[in-house]
């Protein structure tokens, strides 16, 4: 990619302590469509394939609510796959300009208790700030970095709670 790009990113890692059995949990997150209907902003986790290493691929699109602006609509090919007691969905960095990388690590605590561990990062490259907003290259790479990393962390904490209480409800049921 070119060096004068306009380059938005943030990473969050945060730890959750979640009141659901790990495999239970971990089960219910293995299917890429629990983050289509319980993570706040994503339309839709598509498979697509397989990536060279045989791994299934996914495309994400997400649409970005922005202040005095239409919103940001996104697409971002992942390559999904897991490893004992994480999973891992990372963007192929083939030169596309959206790029996400999410890691959930879940580790047992005690029989209804898990600790889920998040590792998310985005990155979004423009040609020019106005390509993200109006006012982007007003506000800036810094600023708009920094909007970003607040917005994930609220996105990951209602995630995690729109699946404590969707699994909550599948108890009951």
């Amino acid at each position: 990619m070119q060096t004068n790009m306009f380059q938005v990113g943030a990473q969050i890692c945060t730890v959750y302590d979640v009141p659901i059995e790990k495999s239970r949990l971990m089960e219910f997150l293995a299917n890429p469509k629990t983050f289509e209907q319980y993570m706040p902003n994503v339309k839709a986790v598509r498979p697509v394939g397989e990536s060279p290493d045989a791994k299934p691929l996914y495309e994400w699109e997400y649409e970005i609510p922005m202040p005095l602006a239409a919103p940001i609509n996104l697409r971002i090919l992942t390559e999904y796959h897991h490893e004992n007691d994480t999973f891992h969905h990372h963007a192929l960095r083939n030169g596309q300009r959206n790029l996400m990388d999410c890691t959930l690590a879940f580790e047992y605590v005690a029989p209804e208790q898990t600790l889920v561990t998040m590792n998310l990062s985005i990155e979004l490259h423009r040609n020019s700030g106005t390509e993200l907003h109006p006012l982007g290259m007003l506000m800036g790479e810094a600023f708009m970095s920094a909007q970003m990393k607040n917005k994930m962390q609220t996105i990951a904490t209602e995630f995690l709670q729109n699946t404590v209480n969707a699994l909550g409800r599948l108890e009951m049921a």
